[in-house]
């Protein structure tokens, strides 16, 4: 199944990067968001209004994908743009990524809740 996900907000973390995406559906990880836009699970879109906007790329980057959007014709990343106003979280990246699937989706759940939980408190 397809899903066409229109982001709202999203959340940073102390690096500036985009950690989270909040959509109508809910809030989730940049990371899952990623692997959804590369298995063509789901289709995400961004913009200042609605009637601008740009589909959502998960480019490869050294700390692993990274979530994009340009609407303006400019190079940088505008995804950035949805974040004003919202308080910055901390991520916990583990080093070792090699833990078996149960715990890799309860490290992930974690992750996500925390992440909720922060963004509904700013």
């Amino acid at each position: 199944m397809h899903h066409d996900l229109k982001i709202e907000f999203v959340v940073r973390d102390r690096t500036g990067a985009v950690a989270a995406v909040v959509t109508s559906t809910g809030v989730i990880d940049a990371e899952f968001a990623s692997e959804q836009i590369a298995r063509g699970e789901a289709a995400y879109f961004a913009g200042p209004d609605s009637y601008v906007r740009a589909r959502v790329r998960s480019i490869p980057a050294l700390g692993g994908p990274y979530l994009y959007a340009n609407w303006d014709g400019t190079r940088r990343n505008n995804l950035h743009d949805l974040a004003r106003g919202l308080k910055r979280i901390e991520v916990r990246r583990h080093a070792h990524l090699a833990a078996g699937a149960t715990s890799r989706r309860r490290e992930w759940f974690e992750r996500l809740f925390g992440r909720a939980r922060a963004y509904l408190a700013a």
